[in-house]
């Protein structure tokens, strides 16, 4: 069995990269940036692994907003991260509700604050924020406040082939547009 299969679940063929990380310094053993296309199936195959949904957050970069899924194991313990990055033209994903029913909560609020759509989701209402009288999403950043992709990734050993300087973002953002 060659050292990506015996370490990695099956899915890692969909993902843009991956990368070990210092669990010490990072609070999960590894990440995964994966397409919006590909978060389902990937969704689907942690489910089938046993792995549970930890929770979901958003924030916004320069390259468009950055979707990151946690998740973790109760049997065989090893946190995993989901990365999705939407771009700013295209701030919508398939819901994961159909697989982790308490996606709902985490969805509804990423929604609420940055105004990600999440096609499916079978409440896509506000969870906070007063439903009768909608304003912007109040978690939108200005141009000059948002941070590049790369100042926001933890410092993890990369194990896939790509950049692992400025180039990083450009090449993750021609990777989520990938179908």
């Amino acid at each position: 069995m060659n050292n990506k299969t015996s370490l990695f679940p099956p899915f890692i063929e969909d993902a843009c990269c991956f990368s070990s990380c210092s669990h010490e310094q990072t609070g999960y053993e590894r990440h995964f940036f994966i397409t919006p296309k590909t978060l389902l199936k990937s969704v689907q195959k942690l489910d089938s692994l046993g792995y549970y949904l930890e929770d979901i957050v958003a924030s916004q970069v320069k390259e468009g907003f950055l979707l990151v899924y946690h998740f973790n194991h109760w049997e065989t313990p090893g946190r995993l991260v989901l990365r999705v990055l939407l771009t700013e033209g295209k701030k919508e994903v398939e819901s994961i509700s159909s697989v982790y029913p308490g996606a709902l909560w985490h969805e509804r609020e990423c929604y609420d604050f940055f105004g990600i759509i999440f096609k499916n989701h079978p409440n896509l209402i506000p969870l906070l924020l007063d439903p009768e009288n909608p304003i912007d999403p109040p978690l939108l950043k200005p141009e000059n406040k948002k941070k590049d992709l790369y100042q926001l990734l933890p410092a993890c050993e990369q194990v896939l082939q790509h950049p692992r300087d400025e180039e990083l973002s450009n090449y993750l953002i021609e990777c989520s547009k990938k179908g």
